[in-house]
């Protein structure tokens, strides 16, 4: 089974698509019906196979879904992307890798090499970079960050492909540069 990395914004789009109930609908990204579907569908695919989604031992990436998709009490449920994270655990279709953190200021930031945290500006974004490096490491295979709606991802991909790290966008190039010329 293969490994992934799912960014956030894949979870928050894909809970907004799944209910109309969603806490998310207003503020996920993409705003646009049809490419929020094509990222549920893609979520859900993964929901259904067997493939294994990766985490950080130190609870980065956790931490920052359940900040993102708390407990929706309109649909007495947890959003879609957190019932998606609950099956891969009970399923043990998951794998914790290590990675070094930072606290500061009670921010917690995923350390990376000097040339790599040039190119990842957003300390957000560290954790997976970090945990796909641990990844590699310790299964020898380099799991896809998944993305949808995150320009940043977009502008810096190429960057990080020279360091062995590789991305699974979920949009048309057209969708991404269309925003980052409005920058």
């Amino acid at each position: 089974m293969a490994r992934y990395l799912v960014d956030t914004n894949v979870m928050l789009a894909a809970s907004a698509a799944f209910d109309t109930l969603s806490l998310l609908a207003e503020r996920a990204m993409p705003e646009e019906i049809e490419f929020r579907e094509t990222i549920f569908q893609w979520l859900a695919n993964f929901e259904a196979s067997g493939h294994i989604i990766v985490l950080d031992e130190e609870g980065t990436i956790r931490d920052e879904y359940e900040r993102n998709m708390p407990f929706n009490p309109a649909m007495q449920d947890q959003e879609y992307g957190m019932k998606v994270l609950q099956n891969k655990i009970d399923y043990l279709q998951v794998n914790y890798v290590p990675i070094d953190v930072l606290d500061a200021n009670g921010e917690r930031i995923a350390l990376l090499s000097d040339e790599l945290e040039t190119i990842v500006h957003d300390r957000a974004d560290r954790k997976w970079v970090a945990s796909s490096q641990s990844t590699n490491i310790l299964y020898e295979e380099i799991p896809p960050i998944v993305y949808g709606a995150e320009t940043d991802w977009y502008v810096i991909e190429q960057a990080l492909a020279e360091h062995d790290i590789h991305f699974e966008r979920l949009l048309p190039d057209d969708w991404y540069e269309a925003r980052i010329s409005r920058a």
